[in-house]
Formats: C-alpha cells, structure tokens, sequence
C-alpha cells in the first residue's frame, strides 16, 4: 500500500495529493496550472485571509435587539382540568409549564406503580416450588 500526502493548492484551495518522494518539489496544480511547493507536513495547512467589513453604526439611530423567533407560539400557562369518577367532581385550572411538568411526572410515575403492583400479583406472589 502506498502512502499518499494530502495537501491543498494555497491559489485555488483545490485538494491535491503527492507521493512521499516529491517533499519538496514543485507541481502544477491540475485546477489552475498554478506551481505548489509539496509540503513537509500536512498536519498544518495554510488557508486563505477572509476579508470581514464590519458594520456601520449610525449613533442617531437606537440599536436594534436581536430577537431569536421560536416558531412555535409557547404560552406561559397551561390548561389543567382533574376529573374524579362518579359524582365526586373535578377541578379546571391554568398552572404554570414547571407545574405541568412535574404533574405529569407524578401522574406517569403512580401508572408505573400501579402497573407493578399488578404485574407482581400476577407472577411476583408465585415461587416455583421443586
């Protein structure tokens, strides 16, 4: 297997690889015919200034806040209605996204219960005799 220096054209950035032996040597590049020195290393490979033009504030003018736009609309309440079986009644209420959170956590978790309760007096409550 025959190894293979990586390295870019420092005119035309196009990537181009040498063989070992031409450390050194100049080539033409096959995109712009321009000559490139093959370089010693490849870990470290020149790129190209990019001209930045910063922006001119006019100081009559107030500065402009740079607002991030969810798209979606999250309001800061949410509906909350707890219903209890038969005529014992419910409730209705708006509570606060944290709130929510942690009711729905309660609620999850008391399923999870529930289900295991279930599942270990179906199998748990047997031992297997011998």
């Amino acid at each position: 297997m025959q190894t293979r220096l990586k390295f870019t054209c420092e005119h035309c950035d196009a990537h181009l690889s040498a063989k070992p032996s031409a450390i050194g040597r100049s080539v033409d590049c096959p995109r712009c015919a321009e000559p490139v020195t093959v370089p010693q290393t490849t870990a470290l490979v020149p790129i190209k200034p990019r001209l930045v033009v910063p922006e001119v504030i006019d100081d009559d003018e107030p500065p402009r806040k740079l607002v991030r736009r969810d798209r979606r609309r999250q309001s800061s309440t949410t509906p909350v209605e707890l219903c209890l079986p038969g005529q014992l009644g419910g409730i209705k209420a708006e509570v606060d996204r944290e709130t929510s959170n942690m009711m729905a956590t309660t609620f999850l978790g008391g399923l999870l219960v529930a289900l295991g309760a279930v599942l270990f007096s179906m199998f748990g409550g047997k031992s297997k005799s011998a």
